[in-house]
């Protein structure tokens, strides 16, 4: 799996794109091959005919989390979600964590809504999905819906908003969105069609994950995480028991076994 590093120009493009527009996609992000071996492994574990979710790729099989870790979606996320002052993790390293990680194949409508729990029109966001492309999608086949600037709004999704925009895309393509940002999924004409996307929710280290991944990890991808795998799946920053144990959740890689 490639695992090149962007320039740090690009970089700063990317984070003021998202800031001011709630979202960024970037073509051809991931090689042919990546996307081919995702497909395989999907259909194994799942059927890519199959309609529905698969929950928790990444514990199925380590090529999805390998595949969410790369080194230039890092460096994408670092700037946006870091904290700045995790002292125990280097600044350039994530210190960012794993909510929530899904495949979805389905045709049916998704109405607005946000994943942030609550709005907010600061300029900084705590959590934000990235969203790989296995299939095109367009706003006939099934792709995600926004509403432009509503990352801004300071308030929770209008259902009934009708001027929608559509965040289409090709095999391939990496779309990333800030949880904040008003969005669902347009209903597919043709129900057969293969409309595969893996999304994966990140959030900043204090925040209540979805899934309490850091109990659940299979032995067997465990013995296979890198460092920054497992603290991004949480496991640098499981809050103390009780103040014998200690009083601070932010943890460096010392922690990990």
């Amino acid at each position: 799996m490639l695992n090149k590093s962007l320039k740090k120009k690009m970089i700063n493009y990317y984070t003021k794109k998202f800031r001011k527009d709630g979202f960024i996609k970037i073509k051809n992000f991931f090689t042919k091959n990546e996307i081919e071996n995702a497909k395989k492994k999907i259909n194994k574990i799942y059927g890519l005919e199959k309609k529905g979710t698969l929950w928790s790729p990444h514990f199925k099989d380590i090529y999805f989390l390998n595949l969410i870790c790369k080194k230039k979606i890092q460096q994408i996320l670092i700037p946006i979600l870091n904290d700045p002052y995790y002292k125990l993790i280097p600044k350039n390293k994530p210190n960012y964590i794993l909510g929530e990680y899904i495949g979805i194949n389905s045709s049916s409508r998704l109405h607005l809504h946000i994943d942030s729990w609550k709005p907010s029109s600061s300029i900084n966001t705590w959590m934000l999905q990235v969203g790989i492309l296995l299939n095109d999608r367009d706003k006939t086949s099934g792709c995600t819906t926004y509403v432009k600037n509503s990352h801004k709004s300071d308030n929770y999704s209008n259902r009934s908003y009708k001027k929608l925009s559509y965040l289409e895309g090709k095999a391939r393509d990496l779309i990333i969105w800030d949880s904040r940002l008003w969005h669902g999924r347009s209903a597919s004409k043709n129900k057969n069609i293969q409309s595969w996307i893996l999304v994966a929710t990140f959030q900043s280290w204090y925040l209540k994950a979805r899934f309490d991944y850091t109990k659940s990890i299979p032995k067997k991808i465990y013995a296979k995480m890198s460092q920054i795998e497992k603290q991004i799946i949480g496991l640098c920053s499981i809050p103390p028991k009780n103040e014998k144990e200690g009083f601070n959740g932010k943890k460096g890689y010392d922690v990990l076994k």
